[in-house]
């Protein structure tokens, strides 16, 4: 083991004293992300809530206000007109409809109901009406909280005037009359949402700095591999790697090696550039610690081992750097790291999922975005597994130290 990690550290040094591969690595990836996250969108990623309102009443408005605050939501009011067409259109990730009457039941402390077109399965959707139930549940609360002392202030008074015994009675009994009060008031549930199957799927798309920032890491990774990639290469025309066999390293120990130095470079990049993220950009990548650290080990092995199959397979620097070039941007390409599979058709997301890249950028967008647990990314850390174990396999297979 010793050995194995002995020659990872010498790609990783050989790769530190190469000054151009410092463009590709750092450079290039921070200032794609800066010019994708500004081209499309910035850094606002609210999800986009369609609302008509046909109550128009003070709670109503209310509720429209708190909304309009929210981090999670943007909303957009829309007529009884252009409500159908937005959703239809996918426009909007949920639709909410205030139906007439939800301010006068919310004042009466009346069970109110609001109506979240959309389509259940959309983790966006999801997402929206946990915040508009939030919203919701905050009013109703704080109006059923001044009925509340009302009318414990009421049945006090109502004491104190027939208690002539004791002047500390009344008082004392004001407490348990508005928790009473309040329990019996919340014993029904405030707002119940009731959820309409959308015409279509109107999911999350990302888009600014959560787009660009993911994206922009699993493309320039792929291009990493131009680097370990291009020494394994010379190293094998030199007759580097035979003359490691002279010494006490095995096959099995050099193939380890060098998988271990490609996925040491690549995690360390995704370490940066995450970092990058985080801080200068906005994306919140730390909502599930132990959820990004499956998903950034998953990339890294993914393109580790394909790293070492193009490494194995490839005879020169020339074939090396076409080969590089076309499989980075063809898989960052179909796996949304460009611009997002939600906007594309059923075929090409079909084929975008076929790749692991797609499969992780789900995963990342969904810590980001909707804050996944190791639970929601375990399915694309499997499937990047996979992918791993096949391509490390073919590498073995045509691993030539000459």
């Amino acid at each position: 083991m010793n050995r194995v990690w002995t020659l990872a550290r010498k790609d990783l040094l050989e790769t530190r004293r190469d000054r151009l591969s410092a463009i590709f690595i750092v450079i290039m990836p921070i200032a794609f992300t800066t010019f994708f996250g500004l081209m499309l969108g910035g850094g606002s990623d609210r999800l986009p809530l369609a609302l008509r309102d046909a109550d128009g009443g003070a709670q109503a408005e209310r509720l429209v206000a708190a909304l309009e605050r929210s981090d999670a939501v943007r909303v957009v009011r829309k007529s009884a007109a252009d409500f159908e067409p937005w959703m239809a259109d996918g426009r909007a990730a949920a639709g909410l409809l205030i139906p007439e009457g939800f301010s006068q039941a919310v004042e009466a402390g009346e069970p109110a109901q609001l109506t979240v077109v959309s389509d259940p399965a959309s983790s966006g959707a999801q997402a929206a009406a946990a915040e508009i139930r939030a919203a919701a549940g905050r009013l109703v609360a704080a109006d059923r909280a001044a009925v509340v002392g009302a009318e414990a202030a009421q049945a006090a008074q109502g004491d104190q005037g027939a208690d002539q015994g004791g002047q500390g009675a009344g008082q004392t009994e004001v407490p348990a009359m508005a928790q009473a009060i309040a329990t019996q008031a919340m014993e029904e549930p405030a707002v119940s949402l009731k959820t309409v199957q959308a015409g279509a799927a109107a999911g999350q798309i990302p888009t600014g700095f959560v787009l660009s920032s993911p994206g922009m890491m699993v493309n320039f990774i792929m291009f990493s591999l131009l680097t370990a990639g291009m020494a394994l290469i010379m190293e094998r025309r030199y007759g580097t790697l035979r003359r490691l066999m002279t010494t006490r390293v095995r096959r099995s120990e050099l193939i380890a090696g060098k998988m271990a130095g490609m996925f040491a470079l690549t995690f360390l990049q995704q370490v940066l550039l995450i970092a990058v993220g985080q801080l200068f950009f906005g994306v919140d990548y730390l909502n599930d610690p132990a959820a990004l650290l499956l998903m950034m080990i998953a990339l890294s092995l993914a393109a580790s081992s394909l790293g070492l199959l193009l490494a194995s397979v490839l005879t020169s620097e020339q074939a090396m750097v076409a080969t590089v070039v076309i499989v980075s941007m063809s898989v960052s390409a179909l796996s949304g790291a460009w611009f997002p599979l939600e906007i594309t058709g059923p075929g090409f997301q079909f084929v975008g999922h076929l790749l692991p890249t797609a499969w992780i950028l789900d995963g990342l967008r969904g810590i980001i975005v909707q804050g996944y647990g190791v639970d929601d990314v375990l399915p694309a850390f499997a499937i990047a597994l996979a992918w791993s174990a096949g391509l490390f396999g073919l590498a073995v297979a045509r691993f030539r130290l000459s």
